[in-house]
């Protein structure tokens, strides 16, 4: 009889535990939030303020155009060729995961990758993609891959 009369308590008690043991689903982020990720990770950029466009990649970033490379890569080639001007068109945001998400865009960018007395101009019209993932243990979004292909005229 006592073993009846506990067992609805031992029932509640674990079902009380276990919804306590799980975490919560993490929620999608708002498409505008991505959004403004893209335009900040640009506008850091054309700044220049490498300690802080390092911050906006994950440790194994890869970029993809006409070859394949990682972070240190990338921040080198910035620091020889400054952003000059960049113009984001038809930004589209996909929701892939509850912590990953893509942009998709076009971009019109200008590189200057000479001297201020010799300038050399690099100007670019590519499709590009970004994909952004939230970090598990500070839920900050850093890019992970970005690639650019050539538009055709």
């Amino acid at each position: 009889m006592v073993a009846m009369r506990l067992l609805p308590i031992v029932l509640a008690s674990l079902l009380a535990s276990s919804a306590f043991a799980q975490t919560p689903a993490a929620q999608p982020p708002a498409p505008v939030d991505i959004v403004k990720l893209e335009q900040n990770l640009w506008t850091t950029m054309a700044e220049g303020d490498f300690a802080t466009v390092r911050s906006l990649f994950t440790k194994d970033f890869i970029q993809v155009d006409e070859h394949i490379q990682a972070l240190d890569t990338l921040l080198i080639t910035l620091k020889h060729c400054k952003l000059e001007s960049y113009e984001l068109q038809d930004l589209q945001v996909r929701i892939l995961t509850p912590d990953s998400a893509l942009t998709a865009y076009h971009v019109l960018n200008t590189f200057n990758c000479g001297t201020e007395h010799n300038p050399t101009l690099k100007i670019n019209d590519n499709n590009s993609v970004t994909v952004w993932v939230r970090q598990p243990k500070s839920g900050k979004w850093l890019a992970q891959v970005h690639t650019e292909t050539p538009a055709k005229p």
